[in-house]
This record gives structure tokens, C-alpha cells and sequence, in this order.
């Protein structure tokens, strides 16, 4: 009888999860690549074949937020309006943050932060999407607001006591107080 095959990708989906649940426990710099070798039952080489750092892994994770983040922008870079970008803007932050509330908690790990900024199109994307929900001559107020829009979002939905809240629930909530927040610049 042959051997079953896993399915092609299997094992880097399985690394992954391993260290997200590890991150999750002891946050990214308190995770090895040991640590999650053991998780699995596998030798760290074994971890080393599907990623070559820690970082990579982190990366793995936060990418395909981040490709959202940059089709959301084309989006609302497409409307005829400031305000309509906005409006997108907004709307597709929330978005992202509830559908992505399991992974946004590692946004607030220093190890994450140094793998982000060490990739030039993470950062492009964050600065674009800002400069979308600012206006074209932001003055501090936007800037503020801004920022109080983002790490509001993110932190509250990936906040472990908000867990019991349906993700539909959290979408609607969350769009309002974003509304409400970007107010001023309306």
C-alpha cells in the first residue's frame, strides 16, 4: 500500500500555525525555532527546510494582510472623490481588522515591528492608506485622528476580551466608531 502524500504546502501551513499559536504564548521573540519544532514533533531542520528565520515566518503571516491592505488602496485610490477614498479607506480598515483579529495582536510585538520595516512595500502600503485617510495637506489634527483610527481598530479587534463579540457584530461596531472618529475630516 503507497504511502499517503500530504498535501503539497501541508507542512509550511502546519509551521505556521505552530508559531502563531507560540506567539500567541510567549510572543514572537520569546518563540524559537525549537520551540516550534517541538510543537510539531519535528526536527528544526525540519522547520529550517520550509523557513529560514523566525522572521520569515512572521512575514508569511502578516503578508497576505498587507496585499489586502494594497488592494483596498487601488480601491479607494479609484474613487472620484477625497472623501469617497476616505470613505473606502475606512471602510476596508475595518475590514481587515476583523478579518484579520487573530494575526493583528503580533503588530504590538517589537520583533514584528523590525520584520515589517525591514520590507519596503509593508511600509509603503501603511504610509498610503494614511495618506488616503488624511487628505492631500494633513495638519495635525488628521494626522491624529489617523493614527487614533488605525491603532484603535486594530488594537480592539485583536483585544482577548472582545473574543465573545461575532465578527459581524465587531465589523458594524467598529465601522461606526470609525465613522465617527474620521468626522472632522468629513
Amino acid at each position: 500500500m503507497a504511502k499517503p502524500v500530504a498535501p503539497r504546502g501541508s507542512a509550511r501551513d502546519r509551521v505556521l500555525q505552530a508559531a502563531l499559536a507560540l506567539f500567541m504564548e510567549h510572543s514572537v521573540g520569546g518563540t524559537s525555532m525549537q520551540m516550534i519544532a517541538d510543537r510539531l514533533g519535528v526536527s528544526k531542520p525540519a522547520v529550517y527546510y520550509q523557513f529560514r528565520s523566525r522572521d520569515d515566518i512572521v512575514i508569511a503571516l502578516v503578508e497576505p494582510m498587507f496585499d489586502d491592505i494594497v488592494r483596498v488602496i487601488k480601491i479607494a485610490e479609484a474613487m472620484p472623490t477625497q472623501q469617497g477614498k476616505r470613505d473606502v479607506a475606512v471602510s476596508g480598515v475595518v475590514e481587515l481588522a476583523v478579518r484579520y483579529r487573530r494575526l493583528t495582536f503580533l503588530f504590538y510585538d517589537r520583533a514584528v515591528e523590525h520584520a515589517v520595516r525591514s520590507r519596503e512595500d509593508f511600509m509603503a502600503a501603511g504610509q498610503e492608506a494614511a495618506a488616503i485617510l488624511q487628505g492631500s495637506e494633513p495638519d495635525a489634527t488628521a494626522r491624529v485622528i489617523t493614527t487614533a483610527l488605525m491603532a484603535g481598530t486594530f488594537t480592539a479587534a485583536a483585544d482577548p476580551e472582545l473574543d465573545d463579540i461575532a465578527d459581524e457584530d465587531l465589523h458594524r461596531i467598529l465601522l461606526d466608531t470609525a465613522r465617527r472618529v474620521m468626522e472632522p475630516l468629513t
